[in-house]
């Protein structure tokens, strides 16, 4: 009979782990709303994870393919103190903007490892796309704000355009354009290609049913760069699966959809207006690059940096973020820094190309395409913004980089798709 100790002991740990997976579920489904509920949920999830691997005393960590990568870019962070200013900043910065991530990404492996947590985690992000969806619409054509922040529509007019400048971009419950639509790329991508080969009927129906309505929102924010990225997320999935005549119809479909489109339209989706910040903040990011660029100026000082010598009225008086988030992190971290995170996002794809080589189960293997393509798009997005450096931004890319690995330690039970609905 089993002793009240051991029994305690049991509904203990039970209960650390329930309070684990459930900061993950209030984690995704808040993250377009509350900075604060991000914070908090990572600092949860992350303590009970640990209290319970040490009353278990399990203290080593899940073995996935990312983890000598993992241990690297640490080390890198952590190397690039050597020639910082801050050292006080690099070090807290090395808890708040690395390690912290970093657990959080076998947090999430070692926690969402079921199918029944999986799809209880699907239908969070999903009840989350659907408020940020409705919040984006209402602020877009009826109120100009959002009801959740009270963000304004982003109101950047188009020369070319005068009826953008009444009803701007949508935001959502974040502060630009840009945010809403590096939000949106991961979860279009999973389940664009859910929708296109890994379902039937019911859910392909439902599917279909939110990709309209979402795939317009991401249409409305007018974000290239996130364009750019879904473009090339979408023809290198069909490259992988050797659809090449699917390739050449859907640049067909460019090219000709970019001829119906009114002048002024086409002028501005290829304008340059917006890139000529852009070009002066890479500059400086530049410049704060080739200072030390082996092993960095030390992490998370570039924004100080850049106060130091931007060349405007706003010098040593405000700091900036590049717009690029690999140029930030050479800055930060240097030559060796920037090829730790790129060799560590290679793995991860790597990873999920063989798992998608070898896995049976349609949806099994499409959410992993979908999520990497999503990645792949939110990396390319990253290039021209801030996505590496904005708080729910970057929570999402180390959250969906731990469903990623969780996927290969997962047993598809063959569900049916209506099975999976419910």
């Amino acid at each position: 009979m089993e002793t009240t100790i051991h029994k305690n002991a049991r509904i203990f740990l039970n209960i650390l782990s329930k309070i684990t997976e459930w900061s993950l579920y209030i984690l995704i489904f808040f993250l377009p709303f509350s900075k604060s509920i991000i914070e908090i949920s990572i600092i949860v999830a992350i303590i009970s994870w640990a209290l319970r691997k040490l009353a278990l005393k399990e203290l080593k960590l899940k073995n996935t393919p990312l983890n000598a990568w993992l241990i690297l870019f640490f080390f890198v962070n952590l190397v690039s103190m050597l020639n910082a200013d801050y050292k006080g900043l690099v070090a807290v910065s090395l808890f708040s903007k690395c390690l912290k991530y970093i657990v959080l990404y076998f947090v999430v492996v070692e926690t969402i490892d079921t199918e029944i947590k999986l799809n209880n985690l699907l239908k969070f992000i999903f009840m989350s796309a659907i408020i940020v969806m409705i919040d984006s619409y209402i602020q877009y054509y009826i109120v100009h704000f959002d009801l959740i922040r009270l963000y304004p529509s982003f109101k950047f007019a188009p020369l070319t355009d005068r009826r953008m400048d009444y009803l701007g971009f949508p935001t959502g419950p974040f502060p630009f354009p840009n945010d809403l639509s590096a939000w949106m790329v991961i979860a279009l991508m999973s389940a664009l290609c859910l929708f296109l080969w890994g379902t039937k009927n019911n859910m392909r129906l439902m599917l279909g049913a939110f990709l309209g309505p979402f795939s317009f929102l991401f249409y409305l924010t007018n974000t290239r760069s996130s364009w750019l990225g879904v473009l090339i997320s979408f023809i290198s999935i069909l490259f992988i699966q050797k659809k090449k005549a699917i390739i050449v119809l859907l640049f067909s479909i460019m090219v000709i959809s970019m001829a119906l489109l009114p002048k002024t339209r086409t002028e501005d989706i290829l304008g340059f207006s917006s890139m000529q910040d852009r070009f002066y903040m890479w500059r400086i990011g530049w410049k704060i690059f080739s200072d030390h660029p082996i092993i960095g100026n030390g992490l998370n000082t570039s924004f100080l940096k850049f106060k130091e010598l931007r060349e405007d009225e706003y010098k040593n008086e405000r700091g900036s973020h590049f717009h690029n988030g690999f140029l930030q992190i050479a800055a930060d971290t240097g030559i060796i820094g920037l090829t730790a995170f790129l060799l560590l996002i290679g793995s991860a794809f790597r990873s999920v190309f063989r798992y998608f080589k070898e896995c049976s189960d349609p949806w099994y293997k499409y959410l992993s395409l979908g999520l990497a393509g999503g990645l792949l798009a939110f990396l390319t997005h990253s290039f021209f913004d801030t996505n590496l450096q904005s708080l729910p931004l970057v929570t999402l890319f180390w959250f969906s980089l731990g469903i990623m690995m969780s996927l290969r330690g997962m047993n598809p039970r063959q569900a049916t798709d209506e099975q999976r609905i419910r």
